[in-house]
């Protein structure tokens, strides 16, 4: 079994923390009004390419920030989503739930890659597109209320969620199985 060790400078790292501070933030939207929760969102969202930026910047990507990252965002796009859909009633659930459906294959198939592979994939070109695409499109909506800002979402969703299933099974038929005792 694959072991993970982390040393204290990775998980000190600038762009870990910045990741770290997005993750822990994020949940502050559910108690805020709706200007607030808007501004929290923005000001955390632009904190996705901060870290990104010090890590290249830095040298510091870490296989701990290559999932602390997209735990953040992830966390911070379904929260925005959830106080957008069931708080202020401003979205259908139909973008919540297909993100949620993505973003749980994403979690559970990297973290069988890691098992039965023994690294932590990098997040896909797309999904890093979709991120990006969603995290400007849910404000724009809020504050414009033009759904021709969430139809692209819709179809990025799906699309990466094709590109991150694919990449699993060509991953997965990769890995050479023990024989049966």
């Amino acid at each position: 079994m694959v072991q993970l060790t982390l040393a204290f400078s990775e998980v000190m790292n600038l762009p870990n923390l910045v990741s770290l501070t997005r993750l822990l933030l994020s949940p502050l939207m559910l108690f805020l009004e709706f200007p607030q929760a808007i501004a929290l969102f923005i000001l955390l969202a632009l904190t996705d390419v901060l870290d990104g930026f010090l890590a290249r910047r830095l040298k510091q990507e870490t296989d701990l920030g290559k999932v602390l990252d997209p735990l953040a965002d992830k966390t911070l796009l379904l929260l925005a989503l959830y106080v957008l859909t069931y708080r202020f009633q401003m979205i259908e659930p139909t973008l919540l739930f297909s993100l949620l459906f993505r973003d749980l294959f994403i979690l559970l198939g990297g973290g069988h890659i890691y098992l039965t592979k023994g690294f932590v994939p990098k997040a896909r070109t797309l999904g890093k597109l979709t991120t990006a695409y969603v995290s400007l499109a849910v404000p724009l909506y809020a504050l414009f209320k033009l759904e021709l800002f969430l139809y692209p979402a819709y179809v990025l969703v799906s699309l990466s969620f094709l590109d991150y299933l694919l990449f699993y099974m060509k991953t997965l038929s990769k890995v050479k199985l023990a024989p049966d005792p």
